[in-house]
């Protein structure tokens, strides 16, 4: 339940858990700084999911429930959706976004007409920059929320500057020995280690047309902090055609359940 602030975000995070749990983490700490600052969180149901995902992010909601901090289940319609993933199954997600922009327009016009909120922009996860279309109907900001490192986000930035907007081919030297010199590396990288979707002619066009959005936003938040990436923060400090940079992490869940996977992973935070 939240009670009455001076200014609202709206954050739109990606339906994958791993995207969910760290920007649970990132309004947790937003609310905490400024007893002004009341946060909504609209989130897409993941279609299909009959697995415990489902009653993991419940768990994890209503763990992190506080004043001012708001977490809303948009509606799902899985005839709708069950039809899109038949048409188009190798985009269903980019396009599962877009079919969600109408219920957010909608609950954020029912948050406008109360009159008591101010909204004061949009924070969207990577993979939703089409929301920010959205935030500019209502005539407020976009942020991005990166839930990944300053690393990717600077590699990302460099790769659709070659070629913007397309993009770059890489498959040809993906069985090779040729190297790149990349933003945030010391050393040059081998072409063949480089996250998969840069080297994925499909996937990696909708990786260039991401970064051309997020060129857009009034700011990107990075789950990483300075000390761990230097260079990777400094390069997307100085450039210029970059949106201002945050670093806010780390932003982590220490898991309570004691299964063998999630004791496993509590160790590896501890170190």
């Amino acid at each position: 339940m939240k009670t009455t602030a001076t200014v609202e975000l709206v954050f739109i995070p990606s339906p994958g858990m791993s995207h969910l749990v760290s920007t649970v983490e990132m309004v947790k700490q937003l609310v905490g700084r400024d007893h002004r600052l009341s946060i909504t969180v609209l989130i897409m149901k993941r279609p299909f999911d009959k697995s415990k995902a489902s009653s993991s992010t419940q768990s994890l909601l209503l763990t992190a429930a506080e004043d001012r901090l708001e977490f809303v289940y948009l509606p799902l319609d899985e005839a709708a959706a069950a039809e899109l993933q038949s048409k188009v199954p190798d985009n269903f997600m980019l396009e599962f976004i877009e079919m969600n922009k109408q219920n957010v327009r909608d609950h954020v016009r029912t948050m406008v007409s109360a009159g008591s909120t101010r909204i004061a922009g949009f924070v969207v996860d990577v993979f939703c920059t089409p929301m920010m279309d959205v935030a500019a109907e209502f005539g407020v900001p976009s942020y991005v929320f990166f839930t990944s490192n300053a690393t990717i986000l600077g590699v990302m930035f460099h790769m659709e500057n070659l070629s913007p907007g397309e993009y770059v081919d890489l498959t040809e030297l993906k069985d090779s020995d040729a190297e790149l010199e990349l933003p945030g590396f010391v050393n040059p990288v081998p072409v063949k280690m480089l996250p998969a979707p840069f080297l994925d002619k499909e996937f990696g066009s909708k990786f260039m047309s991401i970064a051309k959005r997020m060129r857009e936003t009034k700011g990107i938040m990075v789950n990483t902090f300075e000390e761990l990436e230097s260079s990777a923060v400094r390069f997307l400090a100085e450039n210029d055609k970059v949106p201002p940079v945050y670093p806010v992490g780390p932003l982590i869940q220490v898991f309570n359940n004691k299964n063998e996977e999630e004791e496993e992973a509590m160790e590896i935070m501890k170190c």
